[in-house]
This record gives C-alpha cells, structure tokens and sequence, in this order.
C-alpha cells in the first residue's frame, strides 16, 4: 500500500518522537499493517521508548 505525503509526515514525526537514531535497525513490521495501522501501532510507543518501545509494541500485537 502506497503512503500519502501526510503519513509519511506522520511516521517521521513519531520516529522523532519514540527516538530513532538514524542508523539504527529496527525489526521489519508485520506485512499486513496498512500505513493507518502502523501509524496507530506507534502512537501507542511512549515518547524516547526508542527500539525496545517497539520491539514491545510489536510483541503486542495479535498472532497469525
């Protein structure tokens, strides 16, 4: 699925927000999270949670 110019605001916004540090790899998210979804995901990570605030996001998430 193809990101709006706003999402795409949106995601940096939250990558600046949770703490991404340029460089850093962050696990893939699940392919079936629409832009809307992973979008959703990260507003529930804590402000500078950084990698281990996704990692716990992720592991949130409903299997299969």
């Amino acid at each position: 699925m193809e990101w709006t110019q706003e999402q795409r605001s949106s995601l940096e916004h939250e990558y600046t927000r949770i703490g991404y540090k340029r460089g850093e790899l962050w696990p893939a998210p699940p392919e079936h999270l629409s832009p809307t979804d992973l979008l959703a995901l990260f507003r529930t990570i804590p402000d500078g949670a950084g990698l281990a605030g996704y990692v716990t996001a992720l592991n949130r998430l409903p299997r299969g």
